[in-house]
């Protein structure tokens, strides 16, 4: 008998044990604001084979548990997570929740058929002027040609950090 399978959408905190068959369609470190060396959390977008996307965080407990275990653009099976209530002004996805991986999070490779998993987002070119303002800070991809593009600019973050700025002219290949 195959074991129960749950999808991103029916997502919610009524329970723990959810079991999802996902892929990874982002992944990144979030550094730590104390120090830029060290790596806060693990923050991931999950993708299942519905297409619905959820944002996942693996904190500092579960990093070394998880860190070298999970890889972007890779199948996974993962069960049991804390599901919260989405807050905060990042908003990778348009779930109303995330999920927090914590040390009973079960996480297994599938083989990359498992279904047909495609990471990226694509939108037509005229979205962005169109719809860029409403998503807020949703991920989504565009492909286009490098035009144009300004001076590296230095930049003072809110934090008091400094970076470094590019803007770039993308062209639409259609």
């Amino acid at each position: 008998m195959a074991a129960r399978k749950d999808f991103i959408r029916d997502i919610n905190p009524t329970k723990l044990a959810w079991s999802l068959v996902v892929g990874v369609a982002r992944l990144y470190e979030f550094p730590s604001q104390w120090n830029k060396n060290e790596v806060f959390s693990l923050e991931l977008v999950l993708q299942d084979e519905k297409g619905d996307r959820i944002h996942a965080t693996v904190c500092k407990p579960g990093l070394e548990l998880f860190k070298n275990r999970i890889k972007e653009h890779c199948v996974y099976s993962m069960q049991n997570f804390i599901i919260k209530l989405k807050n905060g002004k990042v908003r990778t996805t348009p779930h109303k929740y995330k999920l927090n991986f914590y040390t009973k999070t079960v996480v297994a490779v599938l083989p990359i058929e498992t279904f047909a998993f495609n990471p990226f987002k694509f939108r037509p070119f005229h979205e962005l002027d169109e719809n860029g303002s409403t998503d807020g800070n949703l991920l989504f991809d565009y492909i286009g040609k490098v035009v144009g593009k300004e001076e590296v600019r230095g930049l003072i973050t809110r934090t008091g950090d400094e970076t470094k700025l590019i803007t770039l002219q993308l062209e639409d290949l259609e």
